[in-house]
């Protein structure tokens, strides 16, 4: 009993070790013919036996998506409270804008859609679990009556997602005015401007009209030739339309081109895959696949003038992330040996880019960039962005099938979140780039694309 007030170990777990073997409890001690103050062993566990845990051990892969949001801290899924996944998955886009949520915590207005979508936005921060947005629906069916319409069975009818985008940031403009009330927040962030240019293509005697045109999104128009975003946004830039000539005194064809002038922060592109189809009374779906980049280069959408200041930092900018991938590459190279040289001050071995290093890129970054945009947070100064978020809809028509989100997971490279109305999961970024349309099966409707940041 001396050795368990000593140790904490209980006899029946103690195991003494002596020259020859274990100590026997019939062994004469008296052989043994040990010395004062002699060291001996003992082996043994301290306490009550290891006991199988109350609550096993669950892994991730046995978990399913609920679960795995809890303990992963998952963003909130919106609850669908019939046919309102075009709403839900709108809601869940316009998030991915922090600038909108952070304006809309400042808004003091009240009952109207800027309200309603900033205390939408409120509830979803204060729990992770799946929202019931009613409220904001409520408001959305007051100001829109269509979206308030009612199918032959009395519940209300699948709506159109793009439709919801364009009508809500409209709203929201019009709440979320600056104090002069020349701009909104929507017009800064969103908002593009075209130069437009009007000539006659059957007599050169009557001059060229110029203009300007503003622009919350770009339509991708698809044709049967169309297989790239590149092709249909170009497609826009460009068209054909008849209108009365003073100098001929008769109709005439003349051709309308566009170019960008200001390119705003969050560019929207809206694939244009409904039409009306007369014959059966709704809006049907062009299935054909048009492929789109993760990282868009829009300077070619550009006038001279607007393309002339982008150039030097979208070079830069590339110059500094090729820096950035040589950087990375020769630490892994040198994962198994000291880094040289200045190499150690500007990397580590797991390939992280030192504080320092990154300051002098942001600082190089900074000074390429053109004066006029430099001081304006709200335009891109690039010409670069990237995508941050997917409204998809799979099935034959607008009015039908079924809405979701994909949106870019900026705390882990390479996975996105999955908003299918109230499930949401992460997925990977093969999983976005299937969705360049081509069956009935999810297809890219809506493209949010932001400017490629300097701080990153």
């Amino acid at each position: 009993m001396q050795l368990y007030s000593l140790t904490g170990v209980p006899p029946e777990r103690q195991k003494v070790l002596v020259k020859g073997g274990q100590l026997k409890d019939d062994t004469d001690v008296k052989t043994l013919n040990f010395k004062p103050n002699q060291s001996i062993m003992m082996l043994g566990t301290a306490g009550e036996l290891p006991k199988e845990p109350a609550v096993k051990p669950q892994f991730a892969e046995d978990m399913s998506d609920q679960q795995l949001a809890q303990v992963q801290q998952y963003p909130n899924g919106l609850i669908n409270t019939g046919n309102t996944c075009y709403l839900n998955s709108t809601i869940q886009a316009l998030r991915q804008v922090p600038e909108l949520e952070q304006e809309l915590k400042r808004y003091n207005g009240s009952m109207d859609v800027a309200s309603g979508l900033r205390d939408l936005y409120r509830g979803m921060s204060s729990s992770t679990d799946a929202y019931l947005p009613i409220a904001f629906i409520n408001t959305i069916r007051q100001r829109f009556p269509q979206f308030a319409e009612r199918g032959n069975d009395g519940h209300f009818k699948q709506q159109d997602a793009e439709e919801a985008w364009s009508q809500i940031l409209h709203a929201v403009g019009a709440n979320l005015k600056d104090p002069q009330g020349s701009s909104s927040f929507v017009d800064k962030y969103f908002g593009g401007t075209f130069k437009t240019t009007l000539r006659n293509d059957e007599t050169d005697a009557e001059p060229e009209k110029t203009g300007e045109e503003s622009f919350v999104k770009l339509n991708c128009f698809i044709s049967k030739d169309t297989n790239f975003l590149r092709d249909g946004l170009m497609e826009g830039l460009s068209e054909k339309i008849e209108k009365r000539s003073d100098v001929l005194d008769r109709n005439a064809q003349y051709t309308l081109t566009k170019k960008v002038d200001r390119l705003p922060k969050y560019l929207t592109v809206h694939f244009v895959r409904f039409f009306w189809k007369r014959d059966v009374g709704k809006k049907s779906k062009i299935l054909r696949k048009v492929t789109f980049p993760m990282n868009y280069d829009a300077t070619e959408l550009c006038t001279p003038e607007l393309r002339d200041k982008l150039v030097p930092a979208r070079e830069k900018y590339r110059e500094v992330e090729k820096e950035k991938v040589e950087l990375q590459r020769a630490a892994k190279r040198a994962k198994f040996q000291e880094l040289e040289g200045e190499l150690s001050k500007d990397v580590n071995k797991e390939g992280q880019i030192s504080e320092s290093k990154k300051t002098e890129f942001q600082k190089q970054l900074a000074e390429s960039v053109d004066p006029a945009l430099r001081e304006d947070p709200s335009v891109n100064s690039t010409g670069l962005y990237e995508l941050i978020a997917v409204v998809t809809h799979a099935g034959a028509s607008a009015d039908s099938g079924h809405y979701q989100t994909y949106a870019k997971n900026d705390k882990e490279e390479g996975k996105w979140w999955r908003y299918n109305d109230d499930k949401v999961s992460l997925v990977g970024e093969d999983k976005v780039e299937a969705l360049a349309g081509g069956g009935e099966s999810d297809s890219a409707l809506l493209l949010l694309y932001r400017a490629v940041s300097f701080t990153n």
